[in-house]
């Protein structure tokens, strides 16, 4: 199975909320005594809407006042949420049923029934609705795809609620990750009642919404949103879990208000970025956290210096990642050396991760560089080439440009690289219509699980305008070993090492990090290297 339009989850992953404190003065935040558990959060940008099928953001509110059928627990395992266990699945990997929880509520005390997923699902795919994340429908649910482009009517989606409490659901074929991309959102149910009555309203307020999620929004509205609180949802079916009463946000744009904030005890983490990275970086509040996002350089293999494998290998070898990390980014950002992140995914047998079993494929070896730079020019008959670059103008992007093309200038001789700065929105178009030679860019997951990254190779969804049949063939096998996780396991490791150590499709850089202060006594916010934060464990130890 192959998902033919692009996960651009971005702004929705840049749209993560950071934790913070419950106190205000320096004291009490050294050492919270307060009987009920009431945290501050600062957030970075404004929430839209709560409606699931509409948002391209929030994510992290979200995944806090809603649920799906499953959900990730502390530990980053799947454990059934909604669904009072994992579902059964049909012999042909296509048919999932699920059965809803007796004790699943929405916040007004309604039962959550099969039909509030039937509905959700629907509205996802109703062309009429336009919903942004409906492409992670198509390919996935029974015609889905179909109804997007007009051919099939809504109600011939491929879920059906067999009774209140039993779901089924039908794919197009089988998808290894479904159970993953269930904790996505977009996948989340909604009431119909509820949503109908509220109309054009629904999701705008924190009234006009109602929650199936650890917590409920209140003293909320999208149209003011510079604040909002989280409170314990009493109508939850694993409340006894929730340990939090309350959080308090509001947001804070300026990292530097935020660290004064953080300094006079009001907050107790705050996210990070800039020049304030390496202020900060030996302070014992300091943290990082991976995430499931690369930066890579895409390489468009219709300009003709590009078609040659061997400058391409020249490219792959050239940079000196670990001390780009080390020495102008300072923020936990980790070189990567293949495009499947650390910590995304482990092996289905042993637990080993996925960059464990898959090594370094990408290396920095300015000897092999220059030997393969000099046979590539030696066949495209030229002693020289100049490339042009194409980065956003944001300060990571810039100083990744500067970096690329002092490595390439210092270890390639006669390659000149041009930078062409430009707005990221205007960077991506480029990018997507074929208009670049050499270009800054990034990926992040959806879900976890590596075909996420290693699709991006097949000739029916690289923007690199290249087309290898050794690794589109890779690409299909592991869609077929449905059935069969430590094979397909083992085909995308091997469609990983095709595309980037033979083929050399495209350069990867870093992955990059999280960094935050973070006061001792906050616990258990479940920080994942992809998706939202979650803050259904999180605590204030009062004995610290």
């Amino acid at each position: 199975m192959k998902i033919k339009k692009s996960l651009f989850l971005t702004a929705a992953l840049l749209a993560v909320l950071s934790g913070c404190g419950n106190n205000t003065d320096k004291e009490k935040s050294e050492n919270p005594k307060e009987e009920k558990q009431i945290l501050h959060l600062a957030a970075e940008s404004e929430m839209d809407t709560m409606d699931t099928t509409i948002s391209t953001t929030n994510f992290t509110p979200m995944n806090n006042v809603f649920e799906g059928l499953v959900a990730y627990d502390l530990n980053g395992t799947l454990v059934p949420a909604d669904a009072e266990k994992m579902p059964e699945l049909s012999e042909d990997g296509i048919t999932y049923t699920f059965t809803i929880r007796e004790d699943a509520k929405w916040s007004n005390e309604t039962p959550v029934t099969a039909a509030d997923y039937v509905f959700a699902w629907q509205r996802m795919v109703d062309p009429a609705n336009g919903s942004g994340y409906a492409y992670l429908f198509s390919g996935i649910v029974k015609n889905a795809e179909a109804i997007l482009n007009g051919d099939k009517a809504v109600n011939e989606l491929g879920v059906e609620a067999v009774d209140d409490k039993t779901l089924k659901v039908t794919l197009e074929q089988p998808v290894p990750y479904f159970l993953d991309v269930l904790t996505i959102p977009c996948y989340f149910p909604q009431n119909q009642e509820f949503v109908t009555e509220q109309g054009e309203n629904y999701g705008l307020n924190a009234e006009n919404t109602i929650y199936n999620g650890p917590f409920v929004l209140a003293d909320w509205n999208a149209a003011k949103g510079d604040s909002w609180k989280y409170v314990k949802n009493e109508q939850y079916w694993d409340k006894d879990t929730v340990k939090l009463d309350e959080i308090e946000t509001q947001i804070v744009k300026e990292v530097g208000t935020g660290i004064n904030l953080y300094e006079s005890g009001q907050l107790d983490s705050i996210a990070l970025s800039g020049n304030f990275v390496p202020q900060y970086k030996n302070n014992p509040d300091f943290k990082t956290n991976s995430k499931a996002w690369i930066y890579y350089i895409e390489v468009n293999h219709d300009v003709p210096e590009l078609k040659n494998k061997n400058i391409r290998k020249a490219l792959m070898l050239a940079i000196d990642r670990q001390s780009f990390t080390d020495n102008v980014l300072q923020d936990g950002s980790q070189p990567i050396y293949g495009h499947v992140p650390n910590g995304l995914a482990k092996n289905p047998e042993t637990g080993a991760d996925f960059r464990q079993d898959a090594g370094d494929i990408a290396q920095y070896d300015v000897e092999e560089a220059q030997t393969a730079w000099q046979e590539g020019l030696k066949e495209l008959g030229t002693d020289a080439i100049s490339l042009e670059l194409t980065t956003s103008d944001s300060e990571d992007s810039k100083k990744l440009a500067e970096f690329i093309q002092s490595e390439y200038q210092k270890n390639l001789p006669g390659l000149t690289i041009n930078v062409r700065q430009m707005p990221d929105n205007s960077r991506l178009d480029n990018v997507k219509k074929g208009n670049y030679q050499l270009a800054t860019t990034y990926w992040l997951a959806d879900f976890a699980d590596p075909i996420n990254f290693v699709e991006r190779f097949d000739t029916a969804i690289n923007r690199g305008n290249y087309s290898f049949e050794d690794i589109d063939a890779l690409v299909e096998k592991s869609n077929q070993q449905f059935d069969d996780k430590l094979g397909r396991w083992n085909t995308l490791i091997e469609t990983e090492k095709v595309a980037l150590g033979e083929q050399y499709v495209d350069v990867p850089i870093y992955q990059t990090a999280d960094a935050y202060l973070e006061k001792p006594y906050l616990k258990d916010i479940y920080r994942p290297v992809f998706g939202s934060r979650s803050f259904k464990y999180a605590y204030l130890d009062n004995n610290k």
